[in-house]
């Protein structure tokens, strides 16, 4: 799911070095299919982000929460597969590219492209940033969409009530600015 976010390239850090991810929140907006929502949630994030190099970031997801005990063992169990094996415990958003032109200067909307890999399967996603600077940090919100069935997960339903196919991934985080004060 990466959350999430940023392959900037930008400078953020020199080459040599990378800038490590804190403060990070991901929320799963799960529209349900006789109307409503719930929201899995996790802090569980790491990552950093470099001028050059690989740059990702990954969730954790058996630290997903519901907030309802039985939907989140179905959740990880049935759905998300957590323990089946590689690729299944975490979601993972690499090659990230933002689309400005100076990524290392800009600060407000504009969209982004990643792989994310989840389920045991990498597609390319597309999405919404946020980039803003607060002190010495780089503080991003990054919004994207996922279809559960190109990631070969099941349809979530229980009791007739289910999740629709597509659920919305929503990232909060912070990335520390080399040389910020």
């Amino acid at each position: 799911m990466r959350a999430v976010l940023l392959g900037l390239g930008l400078a953020l850090a020199s080459p040599a070095s990378a800038a490590g991810v804190s403060n990070g929140d991901v929320r799963v907006v799960c529209p349900m299919t006789v109307g409503g929502s719930f929201e899995a949630r996790t802090t569980a994030l790491s990552g950093s982000l470099a001028a050059s190099g690989p740059n990702e970031i990954t969730v954790d997801l058996r630290n997903l929460d519901t907030g309802i005990a039985l939907r989140n063992d179905h959740l990880r169990e049935s759905y998300l597969e957590v323990g089946k094996g590689d690729g299944f415990d975490t979601a993972v958003l690499s090659e990230i590219a933002i689309a400005a032109a100076d990524p290392a200067a800009f600060q407000g909307r504009t969209t982004f492209t990643g792989t994310l890999r989840l389920h045991g399967v990498s597609k390319p996603v597309t999405g919404s940033v946020e980039l803003r600077r607060q002190g010495g940090a780089l503080r991003v919100a990054a919004s994207f969409p996922v279809r559960l069935a190109d990631f070969g997960i099941a349809e979530p339903r229980y009791l007739g009530v289910g999740v629709k196919d597509e659920v919305r991934v929503n990232v909060t985080l912070a990335v520390a600015v080399e040389g910020a004060r």
